[in-house]
């Protein structure tokens, strides 16, 4: 089995529609997404505001990823990042698998597990944003974006294949494309660290995250795990192809989009 697994997106309808449908065209019918996605974000259901999400109804950047998803007959999952709308996600009902299905597509919430292409998978979403301190709480920020010990204890110790993440471990060095405050260091570091536990906890061969806006393939040391860092959206490492039967990992050829949106990490 062939899936495509995507980094940070930031609400960017044009590049996420694109790549459904160059995934569509290539055979690829299951897409992993690793949080910053921005589906269900408060703005695209204006009819409601501060109240539940009127699911079918969407507008703006939802409505277009569900269209594309629906069109293209494809499996659609994701993770939390830390740009995503947090307090919305944790009210979705989920089922008895502990995931959420919303207008076609599938939530993992932090601490799911599920076997896809015989492997087995664990998801640990979140992250800590660096640019918090301009974003307004409850609006295009939320407090629950940091991952958690509790996020750990979820996903428990059994050993996984692969692990979707959306911050990276901490015990894998990385070349920083942003400038970090001590007080946002700190905060970065209480999330990888958490992802680091849950490495170390499940032994996964593969992990898969995002958020620092780079592409980066990385051997965890004193582990056997390979990590797997992806790009933002508009660039070329923003995704892969994964078989699932050699574990072998691909670029995904895709055609450039032009320079857009200011994005946030």
């Amino acid at each position: 089995m062939r899936i495509l697994i995507a980094g940070d997106w930031h609400r960017d309808a044009h590049w996420a529609v694109e790549t459904i449908n160059a995934a569509h065209q290539q055979g690829i019918q299951h897409l992993i997404h690793l949080g910053d996605l921005g589906a269900f974000w408060p703005t695209d259901f204006p009819e409601l505001p501060g109240r539940d999400h009127p699911l079918g109804r969407a507008y703006g950047f939802t409505r277009s990823l569900a269209d594309a998803v629906r069109a293209a007959k494809m499996r659609f999952m994701f993770i939390d990042g830390n740009n995503d709308p947090h307090e919305f996600l944790a009210r979705v009902p989920r089922s008895r698998s502990g995931t959420a299905e919303l207008m076609g597509l599938t939530y993992l919430p932090r601490g799911t597990r599920f076997r896809l292409g015989g492997l087995r998978f664990g998801a640990l979403g979140g992250a800590s944003s660096i640019d918090r301190a301009q974003r307004r709480s409850g609006v295009d920020w939320w407090p629950e974006e940091d991952v958690t010990a509790n996020d750990v204890r979820r996903l428990g110790g059994r050993p996984l294949d692969v692990l979707l993440a959306h911050e990276a471990p901490s015990g894998v060095s990385l070349p920083f494309p942003y400038r970090l405050t001590p007080d946002d260091a700190a905060v970065a570091q209480r999330s990888r660290d958490f992802v680091q536990q849950a490495l170390d906890a499940t032994q996964p061969r593969l992990v898969f995250s995002a958020h620092w806006h780079q592409r980066l393939t990385v051997d965890v040391p004193g582990t056997t795990t390979v990590l797997h860092i992806l790009d933002r959206q508009r660039r070329a490492g923003n995704s892969v192809v994964f078989d699932t039967r050699t574990l072998t990992v691909e670029p995904f050829i895709q055609a450039p989009a032009p320079a857009g949106l200011t994005t946030g990490i």
